[in-house]
């Protein structure tokens, strides 16, 4: 598949939307995240994390705001873990958490794209929007344009691409295709409480407020902010074993373990694609898993 030349859309099943209601549910959740709550808008989305009380990233999260309840994006496979770890704080708060099935989850890429922003948005836009029944969000890298749809009616979604695009839904996900290419991982249950938000390239997604208040994990992500070094980064990197699992090790030209595998596979132009967590005293080293030689995508 030519990344340069995919035209489409798709939906993404691996993605699922969490409601958080109640009259506390901003003050909740601003003391459990790592990014201000407060500064969620209905036009405005942003990048969070959930950690545990040693600053291990749960779960990595989109964070949207429908009225006075908010919406989380989130990965499937993390979903109920994520939500069970964060109910133990509820307590007395009035807060309720739920999966809202009513949501459907959309990415759009190429001429469809092009399309459905000039008959949508704006034919310049390149930034979120939202209307009553949908909101847009920019997945934009220098290497794929793609914007995510969160329609909050399944059927009038999917008529409407229909008729706009007049094309068949691609077999791609193309939003976790997006992810890949911005360094976003869809943390699950797998790869979950390993890393700090720093690693994981929460600090790049502007994801980390350092001002706000305390939450879960904080004072570990503060320390290192401030006072230290994060001696690891998560990297997009290209390959050619097509036999690959998460948690397989990748190696120096020396044969020391410097980084983990940390997704599967995506083909693209002929390579794989994944994500790693890699030392960087080693990126500019030769890297190599399962004997095949590992570049880093820059």
């Amino acid at each position: 598949m030519n990344i340069r030349e995919l035209s489409g859309y798709s939906k993404d099943p691996e993605t699922v939307c969490l409601r958080i209601s109640g009259e506390d549910a901003g003050k909740f959740l601003q003391g459990q995240l790592s990014n201000d709550i407060d500064l969620v808008e209905e036009n405005i989305f942003q990048y969070s994390s959930y950690s545990t009380n040693q600053g291990k990233v749960i779960a990595i999260l989109r964070i949207l705001k429908d009225q006075n309840d908010y919406v989380i994006l989130i990965n499937k496979d993390i979903s109920d873990y994520f939500t069970q770890k964060l109910s133990m704080y509820i307590l007395m708060s009035k807060v309720v958490i739920e999966r809202d099935s009513n949501y459907l989850v959309l990415g759009v890429c190429g001429k469809t794209l092009d399309q459905f922003l000039e008959s949508n948005v704006g034919k310049d836009s390149d930034s979120f929007k939202r209307n009553d029944d949908y909101w847009v969000l920019n997945n934009d890298s220098k290497h794929f344009r793609s914007f995510t749809l969160v329609y909050k009616n399944k059927k009038r979604m999917v008529d409407e691409i229909n008729v706009l695009t007049k094309t068949d839904e691609l077999k791609i996900n193309i939003n976790k295709l997006a992810d890949y290419y911005n360094g976003i991982l869809r943390i699950n249950m797998e790869t979950k409480e390993q890393y700090i938000p720093q690693v994981l390239n929460l600090e790049k997604l502007n994801g980390i407020n350092y001002k706000k208040g305390c939450y879960t994990g904080q004072e570990i992500v503060a320390r290192t902010h401030y006072l230290g070094k994060i001696k690891k980064q998560l990297f997009l990197i290209r390959h050619s074993s097509d036999k690959i699992n998460i948690s397989n090790k990748i190696h120096d030209e020396n044969n020391e373990i410097v980084g983990d595998i940390m997704s599967h596979n995506q083909v693209i132009d002929r390579e794989m694609i994944c994500l790693a967590v890699i030392r960087l005293d080693s990126v500019d080293k030769g890297l190599f898993v399962n004997n095949k030689k590992v570049n880093i995508v820059n």
